[in-house]
């Protein structure tokens, strides 16, 4: 993601038309329900003015407490439509923003896993959450006290041209200098709003990234320099902030000396007109009065601008997730063979990262049911041939088939169910054992997960576990052995039963003895599958059907184990290096 993209000038239309439009029938009862608390606080003063002119200038006892109930009766419901009002607009702001944190968390699950290799995952975390968080606040309370707040200036402003439109002209004079300033220092206001949001982004990624490397940062002793860095990592984010402060208070304060003027205009004019008979004393208080109720929805208007701002930096970075283009697309006429028999091929395969050259000119057919290993020096191209057949990423050039069928042109479900890919890192999420192997088959019963890891030499694991399945694995599995969460990810495969088994290094951590239990055990179940093992240790390939040898992106030779090892080439190096550092 380009942080230094120019800022959607249409951000806050787009939110509106997108995610709040689509509940205009909620809105409208919000608007209907804030118009009546609004026009029941504009009534206030009026029934004041009768009180004063009327009642008591009359000395009329019966219009007195008729006039004293009506105004019991409007503050009444006025605390009532202010209750209903809270609700609805709370309820509306979380459920609109609750559908913009799900578009935005679909979005980040619909990118290729190898595109968020090259993100900041803490960054990514922030946008997620802190920047939501912001636009929370924002949509629940301050869209809707902002609405709130005009309709009070507007009902006010006709209430007092009715009253005597010379005070409301003389009063009306304070407020463009007002606006003028506050639209000037707006544009500090975003420059900071952006800068914060970029900054906590920046924290974000800090903290996620120290937090999963806390035994390297003790293993090497770096404790207290982690904690300077975490230092400077937090200096822009309380700068940006602290600048943020002093421009609102600098806005507030302009504010507050503006609008103070006003009552004090409002009383020098308007008493000199008592004083010569064209203004009564009721029309002067009622006018005095809804003027000071004019500071308030001036003065929290212009809380809400600051809000709005760090809101359009926060609404920006949320849609620049929203905006990302996913690597891989599904086509529309996408679909998936009746019957799926497992064969495999690459024809002409090229693949560059940016311009870095990966894989150049593969070719490779894979018949169903065989049993095939990759091997290579680390770099070779292994690895992105496993992606490409579950299509993590597409090829630059050339066609993977599955079933003679560009996998481009498969349903991507039906791709990944499918082809099944074990990686080396197993990954797990912090949740039970019987969860994480549930990921594979929902309604697997308890007995098929457990003969899983029972295939897989779990078994006396399990049987010592007091908890049994539900055992907490812990965060990303680290509460088991590596050895232990690579088998629970391999059972997961066996319950899954894809038609192509892709194991990438998948026993990496498992001792030869149990290496050779676990693979006899994953060809036993998988046979009739079709089974590519890319590994590093030779000896655990010998029995495969066919052995492919990488080297630099490109396949150079292809053959069992004897006829490899007798033609003396690259595997042979490799295969007799690997022997003289065991030995």
């Amino acid at each position: 993601m380009n942080e230094n993209s120019p800022p959607d000038v249409g951000v806050f239309r787009r939110f509106l038309r997108e995610h709040v439009a689509p509940y205009w029938l909620l809105q409208a009862e919000i608007v209907i329900c804030v118009g009546v608390q609004v026009a029941l606080e504009i009534a206030d003063p009026l029934i004041l003015r009768a009180i004063i002119d009327r009642a008591l200038g009359d000395g009329d006892m019966e219009l007195l407490a008729w006039l004293v109930g009506l105004l019991l009766g409007t503050l009444l419901f006025r605390v009532a439509f202010r209750i209903v009002s809270a609700w609805l607009y709370s309820y509306g702001g979380l459920r609109v923003l609750f559908d913009f944190r799900r578009r935005a968390y679909e979005r980040v699950q619909s990118l290729s896993p190898y595109f968020l290799r090259g993100e900041r995952c803490g960054d990514m975390l922030a946008r997620l959450t802190s920047d939501v968080d912001v636009l929370q606040r924002a949509a629940v309370y301050t869209v809707v006290q902002g609405l709130q707040h005009v309709l009070v200036i507007l009902g006010v402003g006709c209430v007092l041209v009715v009253l005597d439109a010379r005070l409301a002209g003389i009063l009306a004079l304070v407020y463009p200098a007002l606006v003028l300033a506050l639209w000037m220092l707006n544009r500090n206001l975003r420059r900071e709003s952006d800068a914060s949001r970029t900054a906590i982004g920046a924290l974000y990624d800090f903290l996620q990234e120290r937090l999963n490397s806390v035994r390297l940062i003790q293993e090497f002793r770096r404790e207290r320099a982690q904690a300077k860095r975490f230092v400077r990592v937090s200096r822009p984010w309380m700068r940006s902030n602290l600048r943020l402060s002093v421009f609102s208070s600098l806005q507030m304060s302009l504010a507050d000396v503006m609008l103070a003027i006003a009552p004090i205009t409002v009383f020098f004019f308007g008493g000199a007109r008592v004083l010569d008979g064209s203004l009564s004393v009721g029309t002067l208080v009622a006018f005095y009065t809804l003027a000071a109720r004019l500071h308030r929805p001036v003065s929290l208007l212009i809380d809400i601008n600051i809000e709005l701002q760090t809101a359009r930096s926060a609404l920006r970075r949320v849609y620049q997730v929203i905006d990302l283009e996913p690597w891989i697309r599904e086509l529309p006429d996408a679909s998936a063979p009746p019957r799926i028999e497992g064969a495999l091929e690459f024809e002409r395969v090229d693949f560059r990262w940016d311009t870095t050259p990966i894989l150049h000119q593969v070719c490779a057919r894979i018949a169903p049911g065989e049993r095939i290993a990759i091997v290579g020096a680390s770099g070779s191209g292994k690895s992105t041939l496993a992606a490409l057949a579950a299509r993590f990423l597409d090829p630059s050039s050339g066609v993977v088939r599955i079933d003679g069928v560009d996998v481009r042109r498969w349903k991507i479900a039906d791709l990944r169910r499918a082809v099944g890919v074990v990686p080396q890192e197993a990954q797990l999420f912090h949740d039970t054992l019987r969860e994480n192997l549930r990921l594979a088959a929902p309604r697997a019963s308890d007995a098929e997960l457990s003969e899983a890891l029972e295939a897989m030499q779990l078994g006396p694991f399990l049987a010592a576990l007091p908890e049994g399945l539900d055992t907490q694995v812990g965060e990303a599995g680290l509460r088991l052995s590596g050895g232990e969460r690579q088998r629970l990810a391999l059972a997961r495969a066996v319950l899954a039963e894809p038609r192509v088994l892709i194991l990438d290094e998948a026993t990496s951590a498992l001792d030869p003895r149990t290496e050779r239990c676990v693979l006899d055990a994953l060809v036993q179940r998988h046979r009739g599958r079709t089974m590519v093992m890319i590994a590093h240790r030779l000896t655990s390939i010998q029995d495969c059907d066919r052995i492919l040898v990488m080297s630099e992106g490109r396949l150079i030779e292809s053959g069992t184990h004897a006829q490899l090892h007798a033609a003396r080439g690259v595997y042979r190096e490799l295969y007799d290096e690997q022997g003289r550092r065991e030995s």
